[in-house]
């Protein structure tokens, strides 16, 4: 039986890096969100948009263009020490046009535990 191995803080595993490369080369537009709890990654979400012409045309209007090899370690670093939140990678036109880190707090002893 193979032992599951837990995720160090800050860490995106290969499989989940590779998740979000491929995202980026095949949305045309849309958003890739990873979250974090406890400084580890939690979920990657794929959101496409699809819009305007490629409604109507063959294929969703994609150009496969993901950005310059620099972008993953831009994504690492963005997600290095999140405790709680999000990082959001925009896509626009095939490209990536941000990358946005959004941080929460937790507040504990106040009405109820947690948020």
């Amino acid at each position: 039986m193979e032992q599951k191995r837990s995720l160090r803080p800050g860490e995106i595993p290969g499989g989940a890096m590779a998740f979000i490369s491929r995202g980026l080369s095949e949305i045309g537009s849309g958003r890739i969100v990873l979250t974090a709890q406890d400084s580890r990654l939690v979920s990657v979400e794929r959101e496409e948009r699809i819009g305007g012409d490629a409604l109507f045309t063959k294929g969703s209007g994609k150009s496969g263009a993901a950005g310059d090899g620099a972008l993953p370690e831009k994504i690492r670093q963005s997600f290095q020490d999140l405790p709680y939140g999000q990082v959001i990678i925009t896509m626009k036109d095939g490209a990536v046009r941000q990358v946005e880190r959004l941080t929460r707090s937790r507040f504990t002893g106040l009405d109820g535990e947690g948020i």
